[in-house]
């Protein structure tokens, strides 16, 4: 998989910018360097060791699975626990996502994060990609099937990527800003600046999982083609893209 670099990415706004605006919203009280650099230190610490949580491992399992569950694989079928024939549903899928990152999980937090991330995947695929067809409504085998290719796997890779980063920096944004909000007026201003400026933050998690993109088609083509992979090619992966989003977050952190 290797450790290529992709070059700059465009940001439309950079990491710094976006404490400083919720800082100047919600209170002066709050030290944006101080709540940069806890967020920050917390991405360096747990991305390099986050692929080893089994429920983030089981939620990216999950997604790896139902394309390859709608080919035939046993292995992935054996993983959603329906049956992609009978038609599921983006509740449903979902539903069963939850079994699945219930029984495997290690941390309540990083798993939630990550199943709320696949679950959000799950939905974006859906509207993406189940318009009616031609003969009305599309089935779900037709659905997921387009995420069994190199291309359409990226896309749900990096949206899953997108999310979980996305989900992860407001969640230790909101409670790094919390221990230093000394007043309940303090907290409410400070939920109200997260919730405007959440468009900014998911933004910044879509333009960062770009990276993933790089190696995650040929991934698949490796890994996935032949049928489900093993846990171990899981967490391999996993390393990787984490190893890259960790990398690239704090590049741009220090590039301000």
């Amino acid at each position: 998989m290797g450790h290529e670099r992709v070059g700059v990415l465009p940001k439309t706004k950079r990491w710094a910018r976006i404490l400083e605006e919720i800082e100047a919203f919600s209170s002066h009280e709050l030290e944006v360097a101080e709540l940069a650099e806890s967020t920050l230190r917390n991405v360096d610490d747990r991305y390099r060791r986050i692929h080893l949580d089994g429920g983030v491992q089981a939620a990216f399992s999950f997604l790896v699975a139902l394309p390859l569950a709608v080919i035939g694989s046993e292995d992935a079928q054996n993983i959603l626990g329906i049956d992609i024939t009978e038609n599921p549903g983006v509740f449903a899928l979902v539903s069963a996502l939850k079994r699945w990152v219930k029984t495997r999980r290690a941390s309540l937090e990083y798993s939630g994060i990550a199943e709320r991330a696949a679950s959000d995947a799950i939905v974006y695929w859906v509207s993406q990609h189940g318009q009616p067809g031609l003969f009305g409504d599309r089935l779900a085998r037709e659905i997921w099937g387009e995420a069994s290719t190199g291309r359409g796997s990226c896309e749900l890779a990096r949206c899953f990527f997108a999310k979980f980063t996305e989900r992860y920096l407001k969640y230790f944004l909101d409670r790094g800003a919390s221990s230093r909000a000394n007043t309940i007026e303090s907290r409410n201003r400070l939920d109200r600046a997260l919730k405007l400026h959440v468009h900014d933050v998911s933004r910044h998690a879509f333009e960062t999982s770009e990276i993933t993109q790089s190696f995650a088609a040929g991934w698949f083509n490796k890994h996935v083609s032949q049928g489900m992979p093993s846990q171990r090619d899981i967490e391999a992966f996993l390393v990787v893209a984490f190893g890259k989003l960790r990398e690239e977050i704090l590049r741009e952190a220090g590039d301000t």
